[in-house]
């Protein structure tokens, strides 16, 4: 019977993951002390006896896999944010010879046998990251800065884009600027959102709740929020809007209305995404490194995974303005 007992039944017995197990098996130092008796009492208990071809192929040069958590959302497949940062993540992984398996979650199943985890984000994650790095898997964290929390991240300063987009518009003369947000679940709406009120309260201007429209990064919310604002008596005249995709379609509600951008009406968005300079007005934006995040995030994890880096790396990267022909200087006496 013995014979028979295979790793993931190791794994059960010591409530850990097959990835822990194989970890302690093969002599790997990134198994914390608790977890590595817990293996080894299961070991002992179900009298486990790991095949000697597997370990050699473990000694020798064998491939690191590392998972990619996506969190499942509409669009996933065309949205930008997605396809940039795994631009950047395969991109390092041809690079440095591991392997990639990407695993579309709900939050609470995770990819097994894999030696590391990439959380493309930790919204609607956070319990399965808990479970993750309570089980010793080494684990990075993109576009979500913990600041609390013993894990890597690395995450994009919104925050300061955000400041820059409103000292950018007051240097052009704007004194009514509104904004329409990103999803306010997510860290990178929120930290706009707060960049954006920031920005405006240093350079005491007033922070008008009729110029702050609630968005989802989704299109419809982002024709509501420049339909509410538009028809206000005291229309903007200049609106910093979440995204690209969101920032277009305000360029078309405002088309519709027959007010001109940016004779009449600033646009700015975020991200820099290609539909940003091709658009009916070249879209001034907020670029932003997905792809580097990407990039970065693994070869953080593969120094993790090889035992090369014993604390977490925190890391948030700048943005940069990128002036095009949505934005001009402001006339307008109110």
């Amino acid at each position: 019977m013995k014979s028979t007992i295979d790793i993931g039944q190791v794994a059960t017995a010591a409530g850990v993951s097959t990835t822990t197990v194989s970890r302690v098996i093969n002599g790997i130092a990134t198994v914390s002390p608790e977890n590595r008796e817990r293996v080894r009492a299961a070991i002992k208990k179900l009298g486990y006896r790991p095949n000697r071809s597997a370990q050699q192929l473990a000694a020798g040069r064998r491939t690191t896999t590392v998972g990619i958590l996506m969190p499942r959302f509409e669009g996933i497949f065309h949205s930008y944010y997605a396809l940039q940062v795994l631009r950047g993540i395969g991109g390092g992984a041809e690079r440095l010879h591991c392997d990639l398996l990407l695993h579309i979650t709900d939050g609470k199943t995770a990819p097994r046998g894999v030696d590391g985890l990439l959380f493309m984000d930790v919204f609607g994650c956070t319990e399965l990251l808990d479970q993750m790095l309570d089980e010793g898997v080494s684990c990075v964290v993109l576009n979500h800065y913990l600041e609390d929390l013993p894990v890597s991240c690395i995450a994009i300063d919104n925050r300061t884009g955000s400041e820059r987009v409103v000292d950018y518009l007051v240097r052009l003369g704007h004194k009514d600027i509104a904004t329409i947000t990103g999803d306010l679940k997510t860290q990178a709406g929120l930290d706009r959102l707060d960049g954006f009120v920031k920005a405006l309260k240093a350079r005491d201007m007033p922070v008008r709740d009729e110029y702050i429209r609630f968005g989802d990064f989704g299109l419809p919310s982002a024709r509501a929020g420049a339909e509410a604002l538009l028809k206000l008596s005291n229309r903007p005249t200049a609106i910093f809007v979440a995204s690209d995709d969101m920032a277009l379609e305000v360029v078309g509600v405002a088309a519709e209305k027959r007010l001109r951008v940016p004779e009449e009406l600033s646009i700015v968005g975020f991200d820099d995404n290609p539909a940003a300079a091709h658009g009916r007005v070249p879209l001034t934006t907020v670029r932003q490194p997905l792809a580097d995040m990407g990039r970065r995030a693994l070869e953080v994890l593969l120094q993790q995974i090889g035992g090369k880096k014993k604390s977490p790396t925190k890391l948030l990267l700048p943005t940069q303005l990128v002036e095009r022909q949505s934005c001009r200087q402001t006339w307008l006496e109110r």
